[in-house]
């Protein structure tokens, strides 16, 4: 049983593709997401970071404390775990 929800993000188009839990916040406000792509080459997830840092060598960062990552291991190990059922078909 997977640590956190798994719904459609699909909304009004029904496009069946998965999220991860629900968004959650860094401990500087960035907001983190974590949702399945539609590639169709092979199993792909987004890791979305909106109104995080921006550090001009490294792009958009997010800062974690350890629940915060805890947080993120558990919506990817979502989707690690989904992926049999989801391309194995």
């Amino acid at each position: 049983m997977p640590r956190v929800k798994i719904t459609d993000r699909g909304g009004k188009q029904g496009r069946g593709f998965h999220q991860y839990g629900e968004p959650f916040l860094d401990t500087y406000d960035a907001i983190l997401d974590v949702y399945e792509s539609s590639a169709a080459s092979g199993p792909h997830v987004w890791l979305s970071i909106e109104k995080g840092t921006v550090d001009a060598a490294q792009g958009a960062v997010a800062h974690l404390n350890p629940k915060q990552a805890e947080q993120l291991i558990d919506r990817l190990q979502a989707w690690i775990d989904e992926i049999p059922s989801r391309w194995n078909r």
